[in-house]
């Protein structure tokens, strides 16, 4: 059964492609309106009964003017997926450099930080509305070469565990959603590279690289759009404070694996 949702505005930041987009067409399916904030934004590819504006969700002047928007449209806000990030730098923690986690934190925290506090009013003079964040099933193990972005990924779920605190009263709830490795042209594209630096066959790469999980798959974006979709839904009216793991159970890397991707790293 679809859980369909309850029609009003659904923010979803970096929603122009990739798990976003795959979200914000959901939440359309669903019966909601998506408000798309995406700095590489096309509109032009988009339906025109969505809002969507090429801005920057960590900038606050443009988030005051989309809730300006929201709110002169009459229309409540019911949804706001915290989407957007970055990868950062693929290297030794010692080897990145403090521009880098500058703009790690930006993107992958702050942007956050600022949606919420220009929304968290709006939803609480409605007494209602979900908040879903989006951090990484990388978090669980840790993620070698990446301390930016687990790092940042990691602050976000601590951050939904006190916006549940906060914002229960309100009847508003704040859950966190952890992707696995999602398929699409950017693994690929590390799968490939990989692949050509170590000499490996590209299906054995495809297969180390599924090995992290359980299930040794990999997730579709709409699998991500269909449980935030529930999360934002009447149907989780009661659920709040909780972390999904959507990754066919992701267990993240062993020695070996960590020993070839800093050999990797040094050799690039």
């Amino acid at each position: 059964m679809r859980n369909e949702l309850t029609p009003g505005f659904y923010v979803v930041t970096a929603g122009g492609s990739g798990i976003g987009l795959a979200v914000a067409q959901e939440i359309a399916a669903r019966g909601g309106t998506p408000v798309v904030i995406d700095p590489g934004l096309n509109a032009e590819h988009l339906p025109g009964d969505w809002l969507a504006y090429a801005a920057d969700a960590a900038d606050s002047a443009a988030l005051s003017g989309i809730v300006a928007d929201m709110v002169a449209a009459g229309r409540p806000v019911l949804g706001l997926v915290n989407n957007a990030g970055i990868a950062g730098p693929t290297a030794l923690l010692e080897d990145t450099t403090l521009a880098e986690w500058d703009r790690v934190v930006r993107v992958n925290l702050l942007a956050a930080v600022n949606c919420l506090h220009n929304i968290i009013p709006i939803m609480k003079s409605q007494r209602q509305g979900a908040v879903v964040m989006v951090s990484s099933a990388a978090t669980t193990n840790g993620f070698p070469l990446r301390s930016p972005y687990v790092a940042t990924k990691a602050a976000i779920e601590a951050l939904s565990g006190t916006m549940a605190m906060e914002l229960g009263p309100w009847s508003i709830r704040c859950n966190v959603v952890l992707p696995g490795i999602v398929a699409g042209d950017r693994v690929e594209a590390i799968i490939a590279s990989q692949a050509a630096r170590r000499g490996l066959e590209l299906e054995a790469a495809r297969q180390e690289f599924t090995s992290r999980t359980s299930m040794k798959t990999m997730v579709e974006g709409g699998d991500i759009a269909e449980a935030i979709c529930f999360l934002l839904s009447e149907r989780a009216r009661f659920i709040s404070g909780q972390k999904l793991g959507i990754c066919g159970n992701f267990e993240g890397y062993s020695s070996e694996m960590i020993t070839h991707l800093s050999k990797d790293v040094s050799h690039a």
